[in-house]
C-alpha cells in the first residue's frame, strides 16, 4: 500500500472511530473500545525499547509511579491532575533513571529480570509506606465532575482522551523508529558489538529509548487511575496487566516494529477481557493457560509475529500490481 493510500486508510478509521460514541450508547461497548485504544498506546510505548532489542517486563514500575503521583498530589494536595500530569511524567523519567543507569548494560534475560524486580520492590514500597500511599487500601478518587479534576459523569470524555493518545503515540513511535535514534537501536538489535565498532552509542540509544517509554507509560498510567477511580499497590504495579499484557500484544502483533502493537492490541485486548470474565467462572486463573499457549504457539510458528505474515502479502500484491505498468513502460 502507497504511503499516500495508506494515509487515506487511516484518515478513514479514525473518522469511524470518532463516530462510534455516536452510534454505540452501551457502556460496556465504549469501555472494550478505550482499553483497546489504552493497549494500543501502552504496548506502542513499551515497543520502544524493543526497537533495541530489549524486553521489558517492569513497565508496570513507570506507570504504578505515573498514577500514583498524580493521584496523591490531586487527593492530598488538591493539585489538578493536568498538573499533575506533567509532575507524574517527570517522576517516571526518574524512575527511568533510576533503572536504566545501574540495568542498561544488561542485555537478554538478565535485562528482563532486574525490570520485574524493579517493579516488585516499588511494590512493595507501595504497599508499606501508608502515610503516603494509603497502603494495600490504596487511594480512591472523589467523584467531582468537571474537566478540570479529569472527572466525567460518562465514558465518552475517557473515549476521546484514549484514541487521541493511542494516535499520538503511534505516531511518535513512527517517528522514532525512523529517526537517528531509532537506526542506532536497530543496529543495536541487530549486533550490538558491531555498531560500537561502528561508532554508534548504544548505550545512550537504550538509555534514550527506555525515556520515551517511561514518559509516556507514566502519562497513562495518570489517564488509567482517573479513569477507574481507585488505584492500590497491587493494581498500580500489576505485572499482568501492565507489564504481561503489553509484552504479550507486542509480541503476538510484531515487536520491534510500527504496527505489531497496534495489531496485537486489537486482537488481544477484547480477547483478554473474554477469557478473563469467561474462564474465572470455570477456574480462577484459568486465562493465563490460554495466554501461554498463544504465545508459544506465535513463538514457535510465526517468531515474528502477524505483521510478518501480512508484509509478504502486502509486498506481493504490490509487485503484481506493478507488473503491468513496467510491460507498459517497456512497450
Amino acid at each position: 500500500m502507497k504511503p499516500k493510500h495508506l494515509r487515506t486508510f487511516g484518515a478513514a478509521i479514525f473518522i469511524l472511530l470518532l463516530l462510534v460514541p455516536v452510534f454505540f450508547k452501551s457502556t460496556f461497548v465504549l469501555h472494550i473500545y478505550t482499553l483497546i485504544f489504552f493497549y494500543i498506546a501502552l504496548t506502542a510505548a513499551w515497543n520502544i525499547p524493543a526497537f533495541g532489542g530489549q524486553l521489558s517486563l517492569g513497565h508496570a514500575s513507570f506507570f504504578g509511579i505515573g498514577a500514583y503521583t498524580a493521584a496523591i498530589l490531586y487527593v492530598k494536595y488538591g493539585v489538578s491532575p493536568w498538573f499533575g500530569l506533567l509532575i507524574a511524567v517527570g517522576v517516571s523519567l526518574l524512575g527511568g533513571v533510576i533503572l536504566s543507569l545501574p540495568l542498561i548494560r544488561l542485555r537478554g534475560p538478565f535485562f528482563t529480570l532486574a525490570s520485574i524486580a524493579f517493579t516488585e520492590v516499588l511494590r512493595m514500597v507501595a504497599i508499606d509506606w501508608r502515610s503516603m500511599t494509603n497502603g494495600s487500601v490504596g487511594i480512591n478518587i472523589p467523584f467531582k465532575p468537571g474537566f478540570k479534576n479529569m472527572t466525567f459523569t460518562s465514558g465518552e470524555p475517557f473515549y476521546y482522551l484514549f484514541l487521541a493518545t493511542a494516535v499520538i503515540v503511534v505516531l511518535l513511535t513512527y517517528r522514532i523508529r525512523n529517526s537517528a535514534l531509532g537506526f542506532h537501536l536497530r543496529a543495536a538489535a541487530s549486533d550490538d558489538e558491531a555498531a560500537r565498532a561502528l561508532g554508534v552509542n548504544t548505550s545512550l540509544a537504550q538509555f534514550l529509548a527506555l525515556m520515551w517509554s517511561a514518559g509516556l507509560t507514566g502519562v497513562l498510567g495518570v489517564f488509567y487511575v482517573f479513569y477507574n477511580y481507585v488505584m492500590e499497590p497491587n493494581t498500580a504495579f500489576s505485572l499482568d496487566l501492565f507489564s504481561l499484557q503489553p509484552a504479550l500484544n507486542g509480541i503476538i502483533g510484531g515487536m520491534g516494529t510500527v504496527w505489531g502493537p497496534v495489531i496485537g492490541a486489537v486482537l488481544m485486548t477484547p480477547l483478554g477481557e473474554f477469557l478473563r470474565f469467561y474462564l474465572s467462572t470455570i477456574q480462577q486463573g484459568l486465562h493465563y493457560v490460554v495466554y501461554g499457549l498463544v504465545l508459544i504457539l506465535t513463538v514457535k510458528f510465526i517468531p515474528g509475529g502477524i505483521l510478518s505474515i501480512l508484509e509478504p502479502l502486502i509486498s506481493r500484491k504490490k509487485k503484481d500490481r506493478d507488473k503491468p505498468k513496467e510491460k507498459e513502460e517497456r512497450s
